[in-house]
């Protein structure tokens, strides 16, 4: 199978803040607009009869500028977060969430209909009796009948014509249903055992349900840079090698400023230094390591060994490579885990240096990169 491309889905743009709001002051009034920019700066707009100094006492602009920074911070964070936490987006299903009785609903059983023919009773069929004695008397044509003696004879006789085309409609009637009945149970079945069928297929890891899941990635994965990836999957082994190749350089999209909050309550925005730049870039490639071995993990519980190997563009260097085993993987707590410390605990390959206050991910040659990995995997 060739590469999967997965196209960037970029987070929300930081962008300038503002709210308007009515000052009072005296016998003057009027409105102010504050205007927080991406910058950092805080504009400030006077319409009416107020001056600037009266709107900036009123009570209401301390609380808009506190929310104003409130919120540009928020969307730094968003941004930031957005390449060095994109683990934390996801969740590893568990084993036992893949069972048939879990994800496979019964489907039913058809529903018998009910004869909307009423059963014929006594009294109806006496009611007709009586009527066709009395139609006798009153025919010139016909010779009198005693009424209760023409009921006693011929009472009988009536309810068993009735109840036996009764019984009659009833059979067809049934006939009719049982066929529904099975043709409908049938089809349900057929549905049944083709979910339960489908299922399996997922618990077993069918190549084909890999396959369908790595083609349905470019809509599923959610990464702020372009990125492709192949595999080879290995159904009876249980394990899966996934190759990733950084397509664009996640150093080069990252956030290249930072904000952050001033003794004053205001916001300080300022570029990011080389070394927090450097650490952003290896914290996103963890991350992003981390998110894609739990999406892989999440296609089938075949799958218990996902090896990554994080490559730069045409492959070109290495990056980094980890073995993750599906059991220690089901303990992590993705929402508050540091890809860079834990990645110590699996067997990896990467040139990691750890500085004083931040680390560097340094790519390595590409054989020499393979050819460690090979070390790592050799029986």
């Amino acid at each position: 199978m060739g590469k999967i491309r997965i196209y960037s889905k970029q987070p929300k743009q930081i962008v300038s803040l503002s709210e308007t709001y009515t000052v009072f002051s005296s016998y003057k009034s009027g409105k102010a607009t504050l205007r927080l920019t991406p910058e950092g700066e805080y504009l400030f707009t006077v319409y009416g009869d107020i001056g600037e100094s009266t709107a900036k006492r009123s009570p209401t602009h301390k609380t808009i500028e506190q929310k104003l920074t409130k919120n540009m911070l928020k969307m730094y964070e968003e941004a930031q977060n957005s390449y060095t936490e994109l683990h934390k987006k996801i969740k590893l299903r568990l084993d036992s969430s893949y069972s048939v009785q879990q994800n496979v609903k019964p489907q039913g059983a058809y529903q018998w209909k009910t004869l909307d023919i009423k059963k014929p009773t006594e009294n109806e069929a006496k009611e007709l009796v009586v009527n066709e004695a009395r139609n006798l008397n009153h025919n010139p044509q016909s010779p009198s009948v005693n009424e209760s003696d023409f009921v006693k004879a011929t009472l009988d006789i009536v309810k068993k014509q009735r109840m036996d085309a009764w019984d009659e409609i009833q059979k067809l009637f049934n006939l009719i249903e049982k066929a529904q009945a099975d043709k409908a149970n049938a089809s349900f079945k057929r549905a049944y055992d083709a979910s339960v069928r489908a299922q399996q297929e997922i618990i077993d890891g069918e190549s084909h349900i890999v396959d369908d899941a790595f083609n349905s990635f470019p809509n599923t994965l959610i990464v702020p840079f372009i990125i492709e990836m192949d595999y080879k999957y290995n159904q009876t082994g249980k394990s899966i090698d996934v190759s990733i190749e950084l397509t664009e350089d996640p150093s080069l999209k990252v956030p290249m400023k930072k904000a952050t909050l001033k003794t004053t309550g205001k916001l300080s925005v300022r570029a990011k230094t080389q070394g927090e730049i450097q650490q952003d870039y290896a914290n996103t490639c963890m991350s992003l390591m981390y998110y894609v071995a739990c999406n892989v993990f999440n296609i089938t519980p075949n799958i218990q060994t996902c090896r990554v190997a994080l490559y730069s563009a045409s492959k070109a260097s290495g990056i980094c490579w980890i073995e993750f085993n599906r059991n220690r993987f089901s303990t992590l707590n993705l929402s508050s885990l540091d890809p860079m410390f834990d990645m110590m605990g699996w067997p990896n390959v990467a040139n990691l240096k750890v500085l004083k206050t931040t680390a560097k991910l340094e790519s390595i040659d590409k054989a020499t990169f393979e050819k460690q990995i090979k070390l790592k995997t050799i029986p």
